[in-house]
């Protein structure tokens, strides 16, 4: 009699592993094919900017320059995306700029008016010359 019922509760436990191995695997699976599965309309959708000039890809010359700094390389970026640069002292770099203007530190933008990669544009302010965007394609970034 024992016997019987050891066997009895031995099945039934069985069972339950059973039941429950099966239920973990498909809902595993379930999981799996929603994370998997493109978003039907994401209202999450990812916009990106072009830059507004690229490089012609003509080289004029050596470039004066095999490393730029980062600082260097922000303020190309930034006439890249069509900024007007402009040089200010670091107070004043914070401070709120006319529309479509950038301000960065002044060393920085004589620095790159010096090596041709930046041109005044007559109001005080610079632009990016293919030279600079060469730069931007070319030179490697110290960080």
């Amino acid at each position: 009699m024992e016997l019987v019922v050891f066997m009895l509760v031995f099945l039934a436990l069985m069972g339950l592993l059973g039941f429950a191995w099966v239920r973990m695997n498909r809902s595993k699976a379930e999981l799996s094919q929603t994370l998997t599965a493109p978003p039907q309309d994401s209202a999450y959708n990812i916009s990106y900017a072009p830059p507004e000039f690229e490089w012609s890809g003509t080289t004029t010359g050596a470039l004066p320059l095999k490393i730029l700094t980062y600082k260097q390389y922000e303020c190309l970026e930034d006439a890249r995306y069509g900024f007007r640069i402009v040089g200010v002292p670091p107070s004043d770099r914070k401070q709120p700029q006319p529309h479509k203007t950038r301000a960065h530190g002044v060393k920085t933008v004589a620095s790159l008016h010096k090596h041709g990669f930046l041109d005044a544009d007559g109001s005080g302010g610079y632009v990016i010359t293919d030279h600079g965007l060469n730069a931007l394609e070319v030179c490697n970034v110290r960080y």
